[in-house]
């Protein structure tokens, strides 16, 4: 079985040369195409935007390290669309995928996401309403769609200007309390393929620091989940489309001493391999499965 690997063409800035993913990957890449190989399936890896794709014969394309689809998303869906109208079989689906890509979605999944205030703009009177809604001290602003981090700020009450805003979201934007939980906690990300879980990792920033996705600033452990964690996911899962080949669901410890989705990534997670490399199989298992339908 041949599988199109989809991943980009630049990241951050930088050029990804043909046939190669962000840095950040390559081990993630390396464990998936062994475990490919080891089961049969041949993985090609492609940008996303190439032309031709879905007249090449793969069995199906798989959604990898397309990290930068959000400055096109609108192209990213549709390309998709293309490949699915031209018979080519694409994980997660496009439906999924344009789902996904706002996060609007967390006011579909009950009292487990995250409380969130949605605004159409950042702007001075909605951060003011924002605090007062939400009774919180110190809160997180980030744009409706986007990924890694890009746009997002933290202000404290009474003790932020406009002037913090310029480094905040360009268009609709998403308002969350700042937990303080994910200052020792952490974060934890869950991952389930073809619907089994897989693996849990616990992302805990350096100390005086809170954004707990960037390589460098952030422990990675590969860690059971606590149970509350699990039923939290679960919970969310249920009220989210079915029939995933891949999800991962971000949690975070509330102040109320719940934990709280704040993400579901069923687009292109990283899957954290590097620290759970038998998850690779689990993976290309599911993959396996779902091809074998």
């Amino acid at each position: 079985m041949r599988v199109a690997y989809l991943s980009c063409r630049t990241y951050r800035g930088t050029t990804i040369p043909p046939g190669g993913v962000p840095p950040l990957e390559e081990k993630s890449r390396q464990l998936i195409l062994a475990a490919g190989a080891e089961r049969g399936i041949d993985f090609d890896v492609v940008a996303w935007d190439e032309p031709g794709i879905e007249t090449r014969g793969y069995d199906a394309a798989v959604i990898r390290t397309t990290w930068d689809y959000h400055e096109r998303p609108e192209l990213f869906v549709a390309t998709l669309e293309s490949f699915e109208r031209a018979g080519l079989p694409v994980y997660n689906s496009s439906a999924v995928v344009r789902w996904n890509a706002r996060k609007t979605y967390l006011q579909e999944l009950g009292p487990s996401a995250i409380e969130t205030i949605w605004a159409e703009k950042a702007d001075a009177v909605a951060i003011a309403q924002a605090f007062d809604a939400l009774s919180a001290a110190e809160i997180v602003v980030k744009p409706q769609v986007g990924a890694g981090s890009i746009r997002t700020v933290r202000l404290k009450r009474n003790a932020w200007s406009e002037a913090d805003l310029i480094a905040g979201p360009l268009g609709p934007a998403m308002i969350q309390p700042y937990l303080r939980s994910i200052e020792t906690e952490g974060e934890r990300s869950l991952f389930w393929f073809g619907g089994v879980f897989s693996h849990a990792i616990r992302k805990v920033p350096q100390s005086g620091d809170w954004l707990a996705n960037m390589p460098g600033k952030t422990r990675f452990l590969a860690e059971a989940p606590p149970p509350e964690a699990m039923e939290a996911a679960e919970a969310v899962r249920e009220r989210s489309p079915q029939d995933l080949l891949y999800v991962r669901i971000d949690l975070v410890l509330g102040d109320d001493g719940k934990w709280r989705v704040i993400e579901i990534e069923a687009i292109e997670p990283y899957l954290f391999l590097d620290f759970a490399p038998e998850a690779a199989g689990f993976f290309v298992d599911a993959i396996t499965r779902v091809l074998s339908r």
